[in-house]
């Protein structure tokens, strides 16, 4: 008995020094160093997925992304601030493979996004981006002239994988409400013209007292819907844009204008925005006079705009008006369901 522990006991020793002597190939390896990017020598980040290009160029600071060198848009800077962030310092964290077997990983021809950073003068980086990892800290990436794949750190696959209408800059109008001196709502032939101060309002007393007469909560209403507008419109981003890139042209093939809003800063200062019929997806087609390219809005967002105009101008949504906006129908008894009526004979 003795002498079988004595064996027992040198096979357990046998074989924790063949363990500890034969380590296997995933602790075995060393990390490529990847030096550090000046981010400020970055003046393009080109990204290629299945065949498809996009590419991001800086000129005197400002970003601009298209498909090719002749047509180029403001790029969405929080959007390039994010890849930045990862280009210039990607951070390896382990050897995930070295099979060459990329499919698990989004790495093959079709699933993943090659990224080539360029300085004025050279190439300065490139890497392949996969799928993220299950860690959902991590994201599989494979080095230029590799067939390893490699955690690196952060989970950043969707910063990189997004289409060029993604990567626009997406606002479209821009101010200090407070430096905004006067207010022009138009709507069809019916025109309101408001002074503004510090933001808000400044009705006339007469126009005041008359609209309290009417309602106790109308002049409060006025008053809110235009500082609503101003709100919306100091910070107005849009959904996408039309195809159709020129104002003039948008203009020409006949789009059917709901609204317009005229904003003075100053007497050499003015702002627009005109709001058009919705389009066959259900988009609100506008312009503004701080964008050069016609852009949509939701249904939603629309929608907000038009009834705070209306609301502004003392306008009474009726003959379904409110319904229209909010794009609902009043037929076979949809409103009436939806609020739990039953329509009997004759009611």
């Amino acid at each position: 008995m003795k002498k079988e522990y004595i064996i027992l006991g040198l096979i357990i020793i046998a074989l924790s020094a063949y363990l500890i002597t034969n380590k296997t190939d995933r602790d075995n390896y060393s990390l490529p160093s990847i030096a550090e990017i000046n981010v400020a020598d970055i003046v393009e980040i080109n990204l290629e997925k299945d065949g498809k290009n996009i590419v991001l160029s800086k000129k005197d600071s400002t970003w601009s992304v298209g498909s090719s060198a002749d047509k180029n848009y403001p790029a969405d800077q929080e959007s390039i601030t994010k890849m930045l962030d990862i280009v210039k310092a990607l951070k390896l964290s382990a050897l995930v493979s070295e099979s060459g077997n990329l499919t698990p990983y989004e790495l093959d021809a079709k699933n993943k996004i090659n990224v080539t950073v360029k300085s004025k003068t050279e190439t300065i980086r490139k890497f392949e981006i996969g799928k993220t990892a299950p860690s959902f800290r991590h994201t599989f990436v494979k080095l230029d002239g590799s067939k390893s794949v490699y955690h690196a750190e952060k989970s950043f696959r969707n910063d990189f994988e997004k289409t060029l209408d993604g990567l626009r800059d997406k606002k479209v109008l821009s101010f200090d409400k407070n430096k905004i001196t006067n207010i022009t709502l138009k709507k069809g032939d019916i025109v309101k013209e408001v002074a503004i101060k510090d933001g808000k309002p400044v009705e006339k007393k007469d126009e005041k007292a008359q609209d309290s007469n009417k309602d106790g909560k109308n002049a409060d209403n006025k008053v809110e819907a235009i500082e609503g507008i101003l709100t919306t419109l100091s910070d107005l981003k849009c959904h996408s844009f039309t195809d159709t890139e020129d104002k003039n042209e948008f203009q020409d093939k006949g789009a059917e204008e709901i609204a317009k809003v005229t904003l003075r800063a100053d007497a050499n200062k003015e702002l627009s925005f005109v709001i058009y019929k919705k389009d066959a997806k259900e988009n609100y087609p506008a312009i503004s006079s701080e964008n050069v390219y016609p852009f949509l809005l939701t249904t939603y967002e629309g929608n907000d705009i038009i009834i705070k105009i209306d609301d502004a101008m003392g306008l009474k949504q009726e003959d379904n008006q409110i319904d229209d906006a909010m794009g609902l129908k009043k037929e076979d008894n949809q409103i009436d369901d939806a609020m739990g009526l039953k329509q009997e004979d004759n009611p």
